[in-house]
């Protein structure tokens, strides 16, 4: 009995030694679980990689597939989720985009492109306060990208924050100064302000960096204008047409409106009238529905003495703008210089009475009155336009010219 006790107690002894020494160690469980998460993360990184390329093809479907096999593989990547969210804002799922920005950021706060996309979210949703935010957060961190710096600045030219925008850039202009967008944007932000000889200098440079970023040449043909810079104006806008010309195929491009339009104008301020209204013409035969090009047409072949045309351009105003005094008014002066006052009478009362206030139209009406031999009644029209604008030297001068005839 002794014998059979202290065998059974050996046994047991050697049974507890052995499952001892077989129990997994503490150590070996967390080398375990390291192995497997490097092994994870490593299996990951074929998944984002494919789903990167499948991003970049327009595979949609793929890499929102890929990039999801490999969240589940390793869900603390800050750059997966980045990855994701930019899959769903592709497929214009914003609210899943928006998700996903956000657990890139809880994953890795320093990492600028969730930030930078999820800007873009909040600007698509016209959250603006919360698209410059993320922007600007985007741009602390990653201070070479200017893309995210001009981002939070078109935001705010678009609320008219002009001031902030322009504070925000100028610190990097020196950093960026042969970036042609960070030119481009301080022009913008000139011309909102009413500084057209700035906006015209910062379209030069920016020009001179990319000189085929789109529609840069026309808005610094519209910048030389509206700063008076009227041969510069016009050596653009020729600039624009040549280039227009042809293109690579050989074919005719649509020269812009704008650029037809700077130029004739600006030949009109330089006195060079009969080249403006050629440059008129050219621009109805090119966009025959444009009212304004008409008029221009119109007002340039009086000053040129070209009255047929003019009478046809007129008459083609009348048409496109019956409500509109313009037509009317420079119908009435063809007229006149066709030596027809009772038909300029008829023209001048039809725009007073689509525009009762005008003083260039009371004007022009009280002048044809006074052609027509009716001198009271163009002297009572003048003084009615006097009245309504006592500075106006228009009126003064036609009422003293009048009263003494």
């Amino acid at each position: 009995m002794r014998t059979q006790t202290a065998t059974a107690l050996i046994s047991t002894i050697l049974l507890i030694g052995v499952g001892t020494a077989c129990a997994p160690r503490t150590s070996g469980l967390e080398a375990r679980r390291e192995a497997d998460e490097r092994f994870r993360r490593t299996t990951s990184v074929v998944n984002y990689d494919q789903a990167q390329q499948a991003f970049e093809s327009g595979e949609i479907e793929k890499a929102r597939k890929e990039i999801g096999s490999a969240i589940a593989r390793s869900d603390k990547e800050a750059r997966y989720w980045s990855l994701l969210g930019r899959i769903e804002l592709e497929a214009k799922r914003l609210d899943r985009s928006l998700e996903a920005f956000a657990k890139a950021i809880e994953c890795d706060p320093t990492l600028a492109d969730p930030y930078y996309y999820r800007g873009i979210v909040h600007q698509r949703w016209s959250e603006s306060a919360k698209a410059v935010e993320d922007y600007t957060k985007a741009a602390e961190l990653a201070p070479d990208r200017v893309a995210y710096f001009l981002a939070a600045a078109e935001v705010m030219i678009a609320e008219r924050r002009l001031d902030d925008a322009r504070m925000l850039l100028l610190p990097k202009l020196a950093h960026f100064e042969h970036n042609a967008a960070m030119h481009e944007l301080l022009g913008e932000i000139s011309m909102l302000n009413q500084d057209y000889p700035s906006a015209a200098r910062s379209y030069e440079r920016a020009l001179v960096i990319d000189a085929e970023a789109p529609l840069l040449a026309e808005k610094l043909v519209s910048a030389y204008f509206s700063a008076g810079e009227w041969q510069a104006c016009l050596d653009a806008a020729r600039r624009q047409r040549s280039l227009a010309a042809r293109d690579t195929t050989g074919r005719r491009q649509e020269i812009p409106n704008d650029v037809y339009r700077n130029e004739g104008r600006s030949l009109a301020m330089l006195g060079r009238m009969s080249e403006a209204r050629m440059v008129f013409t050219d621009q109805t035969r090119a966009y025959p529905e444009d009212a304004e090009a008409w008029r221009d047409l119109a007002t340039s072949a009086v000053a040129s003495n070209d009255l047929p045309r003019a009478e046809q351009a007129a008459d083609r105003l009348v048409a496109l703008l019956s409500s509109d005094a313009a037509g009317y008014t420079l119908r009435g002066i063809v007229a006149e210089r066709n030596g027809r006052f009772d038909e300029a009478v008829r023209w001048h009362r039809l725009a007073v009475v689509r525009a009762p206030k005008s003083i260039e139209s009371l004007v022009a009406l009280g002048l044809a009155l006074q052609y027509a031999g009716k001198s009271k009644e163009g002297l009572e029209i003048m003084a009615e336009a006097l009245k309504l604008d006592p500075n106006s030297s228009i009126a003064r001068r036609a009422f003293a010219v009048a009263e003494a005839e």
